[in-house]
């Protein structure tokens, strides 16, 4: 944790008598929740400042946990670019707190929540690279004529793989062909739009109605995706086609 956010917590985070929890969920925002109980002395205000608090503090830690690619997590980055960690703190300030509801119990329940994408103060514009070298998607190694099915996103079916959450996820096939990754996006695309949508479910908005779908074979550095050849190629001509990996339009499901 970093100084600003230990200033603000450690007076208050003392008690047994609260807890917390977070998440990440297939809107794009990683959520937190602060739950305070009743104690002796303590007033409903205080209850009230304390979950809230609560909620920031496991807000920072899940944002430090999560990974920006399959070679660092956020705190890596932090600990290393005094840039990185001034926008990660700055992003963390900004987080909605989304409600605080005082329950029949006496406990007060507080959410707060922080964007992974959509603009530069998510935590994708915070820790991305913003100058990088745009690649070309690779071309199909064989282009078929066009199929009837105009593919309007894709759907990689990973349940069963413990696949970890990634601001800028890679798939590649069995092979070692990487076939989407955070070159061919750049910084504007994938801090608008999103890499990747992490649904429970084959059924996303983000792929539309008629996704290719197809089927992980493993998981690489915990949150890239592995798929077979030819699966690999199926996607690639149906980017050729229908421009499914430029326009983000991919759904992992876990």
């Amino acid at each position: 944790m970093k100084k600003i956010i230990q200033m603000l917590f450690a007076v208050f985070i003392v008690s047994i008598f609260s807890f917390a929890s977070a998440n990440i969920n297939s809107g794009g925002y990683i959520e937190a929740e602060g739950i305070v109980y009743p104690e002796p002395g303590r007033s409903p205000n205080q209850m009230r400042r304390i979950s809230i608090l609560d909620a920031y503090r496991y807000l920072a830690e899940q944002v430090d946990t999560l990974y920006v690619n399959s070679a660092s997590t956020v705190k890596n980055m932090r600990d290393f670019d005094d840039v990185i960690n001034t926008k990660v703190d700055a992003a963390l300030r900004g987080a909605e707190v989304v409600s605080v509801n005082r329950e029949p119990d006496g406990s007060f329940h507080a959410k707060v929540r922080l964007p992974l994408y959509g603009g530069s103060q998510s935590l994708a514009g915070a820790v991305l690279q913003e100058n990088i070298t745009i690649e070309d998607f690779p071309e199909p190694l064989y282009v078929n004529v066009r199929s009837e099915i105009n593919y309007t996103g894709l759907v990689i079916d990973c349940r069963g793989l413990n696949l970890s959450t990634a601001i800028t996820p890679s798939i590649k096939s069995v092979s070692g062909k990487e076939i989407y990754a955070y070159k061919n996006l750049g910084y504007q695309n994938t801090v608008s739009k999103g890499m990747v949508e992490y649904s429970s479910t084959t059924t996303s908005a983000r792929a539309g109605d008629s996704p290719l779908l197809v089927k992980a074979v493993n998981i690489s550095n915990a949150c890239d995706v592995i798929v077979s050849d030819d699966d690999a190629e199926k996607i690639l001509e149906a980017n050729r086609f229908a421009n499914i990996l430029v326009n983000c339009a991919v759904v992992l499901v876990r």
